[in-house]
């Protein structure tokens, strides 16, 4: 209560500003004019450092009427000093010369990012990472597919990652790692600049809405230690970061208009800058296709603004607002013979879904002290997901009649406050200790009913005189409030201890009617009845874990952390039937333990090395078991999750002591995974057995690629491997429904270019799959299917980029 009372008055009563602080922003540029990015700017006999970003820009609070000596330094420029009297807010600009001789280098630790990926800081943005296995992705580097967000090309370089690949212009982001199912990204805590965009965090984790790559500045991810400071997902964090405005101008404008295989058209505009104390960043995106396969066209409209404004030198507000809708038509699942003939065939043709996602935030950025300082972050979602057609498996005709009608609308609205606190221990070893809180108040609806006998995207429900009723309708709130604690404590210059601990209340409630589906007879006949229910659930859960970070010599670092996990069953899980699927009415909420050790090399130059093991305890894991011709959706058992994971990439031409303006850079990421069930709850003993594999966990994940840049031309080719894996816990090889069953090995190639003709003109051309392999990464046991679900064959895409 004390802390609660602490961070309000922080807040509240600091309207004195104290005079004597001012804003020193900057920009580095080399002799063209051009911003550097990645330098290291400094002052002189403080401990305050920044880096600069894609502009070249970076930022300092000091102390007015003072003397200070600036410094820069980086690889690839001759360090500069720049001495410089501050008395008010001020703008600088620091021009460096671009080494063009062969001289040593000067290595940054930990922050370099020459390959499009870093590792998180120490303490960045409020959240603490020492010790915790993490990655960043700069979008900006990235030589890929942005347009359609080709998840194999953005995610590339992360160990261990699993791929959904589900539509064909990146609506959803289907992704999940270590074992966990890659649906709607369900199991890691998905938040935009830091707060959550799914539809409910607790209860119906699922990311309908997915940033487009063209406006992201870079995806954080921070594996299963993240449960402490981000939930309890067994996945850990995935955060986009996005773009901020230029903020050495007034008004920028920057559009990508594409066209592509399957008539599709994309166009994002996006307008930023900065007037004074307010940056602001802005954009609108309308893409739309027919698809590979016939009945998949597309429609979507995505549209986001940022506003940032500068208050005094202490406190900066951010207010975010986000809009994204579209409406797809869903071909259906395959069976493994009509996959096998032709994957191009739909046997669906009156299957729609569509998705609406509005999302605001505001987030207060307080700096109390140059050591202690707080990010408080409110956000609140109005979204609705509503998905129409038949759900009957593939190998059974469309019945022409009333097609099922899902309907989900999701309000919720949350805070997260975190102080970090910065000090010397009696060591004189710089600590850090992270205290935060959260609240969240969400409020679903999810009703299952009958829809229209027609083929069009009419989302009206039906009543008639025999379809009085629907199939479910429920009414979900809940509330969850969290207190977490987390600490780097430094034991000496190499040595860091990261102790932590989470306390979770979670109430959740339910309360609706739904329909009971009694069988009758063996030929799969029921006879249909109604019941009301209305229940409350409260959990107190505690979650704790422990990191360690130690140096080994100047260029490696040793890591391990271990973690408790929790997670709790969605809504979906508990009233969500069909003819094919039940659920069963004693499913329980997940637990488990996540533990990593790995080693990584601090320098990016002239290559980059990571390896690790992991291993994951799950208990109570929920999956889909078999009973007859019913898909039934309960708690198997207890699984364990382990392997091994490694990362390298190489600049060449670092590598052979040749300094030149172009690069040629190779990398190779690749995993060994293995999942089994060590015991089988009682009740599926009958159609299950321990030491089965886990599903959707490939038992070998690898991908490796190559990007070449002479000077105004980028290349750059991938190709993916992944192995065998099972879509279900009865290891099924084959199904006649195409619902379970193996998913096989498959390899896919990229190939993604760019041309820049000048500073305002680019050029991207792209082709993925560009071999036309014919594989497929899911099963899907409802919708877009149920059944197989073929990834796209080969297609391209052309983007003119244009900037004024």
């Amino acid at each position: 209560m004390r802390f609660c009372v602490f961070l309000l008055l922080s807040l509240i009563t600091t309207p004195k500003i104290n005079a004597q602080e001012v804003v020193l922003n900057g920009v580095v540029i080399n002799q063209q004019k051009e911003p550097v990015r990645d330098v290291v700017v400094y002052i002189e006999g403080m401990n305050k450092n920044s880096i600069t970003d894609s502009l070249g820009a970076f930022m300092f609070t000091l102390s007015a009427h003072r003397e200070y000596t600036i410094s820069v330094s980086s690889i690839g420029i001759y360090p500069a000093q720049n001495r410089i009297q501050i008395i008010s807010d001020t703008t600088i600009t620091i021009q460096v010369e671009v080494k063009n001789l062969e001289l040593p280098e000067v290595i940054v630790q930990g922050d370099s990012d020459v390959f499009g990926i870093r590792r998180l800081r120490s303490m960045e943005d409020g959240g603490l990472y020492e010790g915790k296995k993490t990655e960043v992705i700069n979008i900006e580097s990235l030589i890929g597919n942005k347009v359609t967000n080709n998840a194999r090309q953005a995610y590339s370089k992360i160990p261990s990652l699993n791929v959904w690949e589900s539509d064909f212009v990146g609506l959803q982001l289907d992704i999940g790692g270590r074992g966990l199912s890659p649906k709607r990204t369900s199991n890691f805590n998905t938040r935009q600049n830091g707060y959550d965009i799914s539809a409910d965090a607790l209860g119906y984790p699922e990311s309908y809405y997915t940033p487009p790559l063209q406006a992201v500045q870079q995806i954080e991810v921070v594996r299963g230690a993240g449960a402490l400071q981000y939930g309890t997902q067994f996945g850990g964090l995935l955060n986009f970061k996005m773009k901020k405005g230029n903020s050495f101008k007034k008004v920028n404008v920057e559009t990508h208009n594409s066209y592509g295989a399957f008539q599709f058209l994309n166009t994002f505009n996006s307008v930023h800058g900065q007037v004074k104390k307010l940056n602001y960043y802005s954009y609108l995106q309308y893409k739309q296709g027919n698809g590979w396969r016939d009945n998949s066209n597309i429609e979507q409209i995505n549209a986001y603004t940022s506003f940032s404004y500068k208050i005094s030198p202490k406190l900066k507000a951010d207010i975010d607002l986000t809009h994204m809708n579209y409406l797809s038509r869903q071909p259906g699942g395959l069976t493994d013979l009509a996959f096998e003939f032709d994957p191009q065939l739909s046997n669906r043709n009156r299957n729609w879904f569509r998705v609406n996602w509005n999302l605001a935030s505001i987030t207060l950025n307080y700096e109390i002290s140059s050591s202690a300082h707080i990010i408080s972050r409110t956000f609140a979602l109005s979204a609705r997901r509503s998905s129409l057609g038949t759900l009957e498996t593939p190998n059974l005709e469309d019945p022409l009649t009333h097609r099922d009608l899902i309907d989900g609308t999701f309000n919720n609205i949350g805070n997260e406050t975190r102080l970090t606190y910065s000090y010397n221990s009696v060591h004189k070893q710089k600590n850090v200790l992270l205290i935060g809180t959260r609240w969240y108040k969400g409020n679903t609806r999810f009703s299952q009913s009958f829809g229209s006998e027609g083929n069009d995207a009419n989302f009206g429900r039906v009543d008639t005189a025999f379809l009085d009723r629907r199939k479910s309708d429920f009414k979900f709130p809940n509330f969850n409030a969290a207190v977490f604690v987390e600490k780097i404590i430094r034991l000496n210059q190499k040595l860091s201890l990261i102790p932590g601990i989470r306390y979770e209340f979670i109430d959740t409630k339910s309360e609706g009617t739904y329909s009971v589906n009694t069988r009758i007879n063996s030929f799969g006949d029921f006879i249909e009845s109604y019941e009301d229910e209305k229940t409350e659930k409260r959990r107190h859960i505690f979650l704790y874990g422990l990191g360690l970070s130690n140096i080994l010599g100047n260029n490696y670092e040793l890591y391990m952390n271990a973690t408790a996990n929790y997670r709790a069953i969605n809504f979906s899980d508990i009233q969500i039937q069909s003819n094919t699927q039940l659920v069963d009415s004693l499913i329980k909420d997940e637990s488990g333990y996540s533990f990593d050790l790995g080693i990584r090399k601090l320098d990016f130059k002239p290559f980059f090395l990571e390896m690790g093991l992991f291993y994951v305890w799950y208990n109570n894991k929920i999956g889909e078991i078999r009973d007859d011709d019913l898909r039934i959706r309960t708690n198997i058992g207890a699984a364990q999750i382990y392997g091994a994971e490694f990362f390298l990439e190489m600049d060449v031409l670092g590598i052979l002591n040749r300094l030149s303006s172009q690069k040629l850079s190779v990398f190779i990421n690749g995993s060994i995974n293995r999942g089994i069930y060590i015991n089988v709850n009682d009740r599926q003993q009958a159609v299950l057995r321990s030491k089965n594999r886990l599903e959707e966990i490939p038992n070998y994940n690898l991908k490796m690629g190559i990007t070449y840049q002479p000077k105004k031309l980028a290349l750059s080719l991938q190709g993916t491997f992944v192995g065998e894996q099972f879509s279900d816990a009865a290891n099924s090889n084959q199904t006649i429904t195409g619902v379970f069953g193996k998913i096989p090995s498959y390899q896919v190639f990229d190939f993604s270019s760019k041309y820049t003709v000048n500073k305002k003109i680019e050029l991207t051309f792209d082709i993925n799959n560009f071999l036309d392999h014919s594989y497929f990464t899911r099963r899907a046991t409802a919708y877009p299917g149920p059944g197989i679900i073929p990834a796209t064959g080969r297609s391209w895409n052309l983007t003119l980029i244009t900037k004024f």
